[in-house]
């Protein structure tokens, strides 16, 4: 496969993404047309270039750590309607893959037919804008450097800027693979050799998206997780929750007479174990109902939206709250994959995690599931390939 995806992707055998993340948000000012605001980021893209080279601005010519910094760029669907925009809104960015407003009051669903609901003081959701901008990097000083560069550059223009910042999210790995719910996460994921057809936009769409063939389309959700009430469940609800034993990490092949999991034989907490990372197929309505189980169905033609596939990136965040009990613990649930439908449709549809929070049965599910995960904020962007001759992924949407 021509894959022409940006950097930050991190999608090849032996890559690994960086233990720090950042997702910063810009918007076009107010009567900004396409062409001033791809010229503006034509030149912030040139300063992410240097930083990635330890190159500061300010501090020319001396340098800086770059301690290994990406930058990947996405576009919401608002930025294909900027007056001289120079493409038309791609078809994977329309109405169908957008979630929903939270409501004037507060709260209110994400996505019909999911069991995602927007946190009860969440007014406004703040990933719908018109630039998403991923760094990556091993240090917390690299990925908020690109921040502060970027506000200083905009700072600089002054009330001419036509591109504004919005906000940004934080986010990091964790060393020991597990959530803040203790499990360990995000290890039942694609193979690197699997990754890029399932990523990549293909041939085959309306002529006028051509263009977009060989990038990819990233999916952004920020999760919150109500820790006081998963902790209110006994461990084996847990464990049958989640479809893995606790401890070892290990899925469950079955239940056994008392109603527990029966992990995975000669599995042992073991991540060579061909088995640790991907669920066995099972029987079992209790664990066909886990989480683990929901979200990977074994659907082997990855390369067909049907599958449901999907290569996730995912760091946890931490931030504190003046209100009891002074933080709040979250994912940063990122995705990647040829068209949205993936995951609108893995959210949605019923068998899967339609109609669930977490996970379990939504008939017999226990109150303190109803919410366990609350969005933040959500949105879809199209990353679109790397093509040489532009100044910088997507420079053709301005009109460069």
């Amino acid at each position: 496969m021509d894959e022409r995806f940006q950097e930050g992707l991190f999608h090849r055998s032996g890559q690994r993404p960086g233990p720090c993340f950042t997702l910063l948000f810009l918007r076009a000012a107010p009567g900004a047309t396409a062409r001033k605001v791809g010229g503006a980021f034509a030149e912030l893209w040139g300063r992410y270039q240097r930083l990635k080279e330890g190159r500061v601005q300010d501090l020319e010519p001396e340098r800086v750590p770059a301690s290994n910094l990406s930058v990947l760029v996405g576009y919401g669907l608002r930025v294909f309607k900027l007056p001289e925009a120079g493409r038309p809104l791609p078809a994977e960015l329309g109405e169908q893959h957008q979630f929903l407003s939270p409501h004037p009051t507060g709260g209110g669903p994400f996505l019909r037919g999911s069991g995602l609901a927007y946190d009860a003081d969440v007014l406004v959701n703040r990933a719908t804008e018109d630039l998403a901008l991923q760094f990556i990097g091993d240090t917390q000083l690299a990925v908020h450097r690109a921040v502060v560069e970027t506000w200083k550059f905009l700072h600089g223009l002054g009330d001419a800027a036509p591109l504004m910042m919005t906000g940004f999210f934080q986010g990091f790995s964790r060393e020991d693979g597990r959530s803040w719910i203790d499990f360990h996460d995000g290890i039942s994921n694609l193979k690197s050799s699997e990754r890029a057809e399932v990523m990549a936009i293909k041939p085959g769409g309306s002529a006028a998206d051509a263009w977009t063939e060989g990038g990819t389309t990233m999916a952004f959700l920020r999760l919150s997780v109500d820790l006081a009430a998963w902790r209110r469940l006994p461990e084996e609800a847990q464990e049958l929750l989640v479809g893995r034993a606790k401890r070892s990490g290990c899925p469950f092949a079955s239940v056994d007479a008392s109603g527990r999991g029966v992990p995975v034989a000669g599995c042992a907490a073991d991540p060579s174990h061909p088995e640790f990372r991907e669920p066995p197929s099972v029987a079992d309505e209790r664990l066909l109902a886990s989480h683990v189980q929901r979200a990977n169905q074994h659907r082997r033609n990855l390369t067909s939206p049907d599958s449901l596939r999907i290569y996730r990136q995912g760091y946890e965040f931490l931030e504190p709250l003046d209100s009891a009990p002074g933080f709040r613990a979250g994912l940063n649930f990122v995705s990647f994959q040829d068209s949205p439908e993936r995951v609108f449709r893995m959210l949605t549809t019923p068998s899967w995690l339609g109609q669930t929070n977490f996970g379990g049965d939504p008939a017999t599910t226990p109150p303190e599931l109803t919410s366990l995960l609350r969005v933040r904020a959500g949105g879809v962007f199209l990353v679109p390939p790397v093509v040489p001759a532009e100044p910088f992924p997507g420079a053709s949407i301005f009109g460069l």
